[in-house]
């Protein structure tokens, strides 16, 4: 990623950039980046244009990627959803690809694509292909994004904080900025973390897990609610289950091999008044159970990852919930 941002260099812009990620907050951040380095704000209303690729063609793109740009050195297209055009116009569209526009930058945007195509595997070839992808620990990603916006974290609370949120990049550079506002002048610690951002967060997961555990599918269905009403990304609420249930089977290894207390919440990785709810809950259900929801779960992770940006966003969130709310009746045949 650093090595991707060190080329964006107004001077030595490449032609074409094709973006993938299934991060949006990578994705935003490599198109402003471009952005800014292609066309200066004030140019940006003649020389910036947005294109779909769902209902797109060739031939449109590469029209208005040859055209002028305007009292500017450049101009820059943009091609949201460029995975959702046609096999057959993307085939096309690879001949842009030999003789790009010098004085164009054309950007795709996409949530993931089929190397299988032509157009992707000569855009790789070129090294016109940018996959941004999400690292593997957030730790060093949450001290880098809280220098960036100039939050005071100690490291503990950023540890704590990774464990709160996970992955989800989005979510936890905007809980900074919550933990930045909460905190004012001082340092941010690990109990903002717990009082800001795990309090409403953890309920609801343990919330949802217990009315799952007690075959309660109308509290079930309002858990859900309400993670979603917190802008809980769908794909973020079969993480946190997956988490969840994660720690449910290591508690329940953990108490086979009758482990104390505390070694059992080291083992588990929560802290002791935590490991109450995550006890009672892996008596209410079987190791094989256990087993049989991360395997439900991992279905749903790769069934929401199916719906892409070129998805009309009222049908994805429906699409999206239906897929949850199908999981949790699930995980609740599952539970004794």
């Amino acid at each position: 990623m650093a090595e991707f941002y060190e080329k964006l260099n107004p001077d030595k812009l490449a032609s074409v950039y094709i973006l993938v990620s299934q991060e949006p907050l990578l994705l935003d951040r490599a198109q402003e980046a471009i952005r800014d380095a292609a066309v200066p704000p004030d140019l940006r209303g003649f020389n910036v244009d947005q294109l779909s690729g769902k209902g797109g063609s060739a031939d449109q793109i590469s029209n208005i990627a040859q055209t002028l740009p305007m009292m500017a050195k450049r101009r820059l297209v943009v091609v949201r959803g460029l995975e959702a055009l046609p096999a057959d116009e993307l085939g096309k569209l690879a001949a842009y690809l030999d003789e790009p526009n010098p004085s164009t930058v054309l950007m795709g945007v996409c949530a993931k694509v089929d190397k299988r195509l032509k157009f992707f595997q000569k855009a790789k070839k070129l090294k016109m292909l940018y996959e941004l992808t999400a690292p593997k620990r957030v730790g060093p990603w949450i001290r880098n994004e809280a220098e960036r916006l100039e939050v005071n974290i100690a490291g503990a609370a950023a540890d704590r904080l990774a464990d709160v949120v996970g992955s989800d990049l989005a979510r936890l550079g905007l809980s900074l900025q919550q933990l930045a506002l909460y905190a004012g002048d001082r340092q941010v610690v690990v109990d903002d973390v717990d009082d800001l951002i795990a309090d409403t967060r953890e309920r609801s997961v343990f919330e949802l897990t217990g009315a799952i555990a007690n075959r309660d599918h109308a509290g079930a269905l309002q858990a859900v609610n309400g993670l979603f009403e917190q802008r809980q990304s769908s794909i973020g609420v079969v993480m946190m289950l997956a988490r969840h249930m994660r720690q449910v089977g290591l508690c329940q290894a953990g108490m086979e091999e009758r482990l104390s207390g505390s070694d059992l919440a080291r083992r588990v990785g929560v802290p002791p008044f935590v490991l109450d709810k995550l006890r009672t809950q892996a008596s209410q259900i079987s190791v094989r159970s256990v087993a049989e929801s991360m395997r439900l779960l991992g279905h749903a992770d790769q069934a929401l990852k199916g719906y892409g940006q070129s998805t009309k966003v009222l049908g994805r969130v429906v699409a999206e919930r239906v897929i949850v709310e199908g999981l949790v009746r699930d995980l609740i045949r599952l539970s004794k």
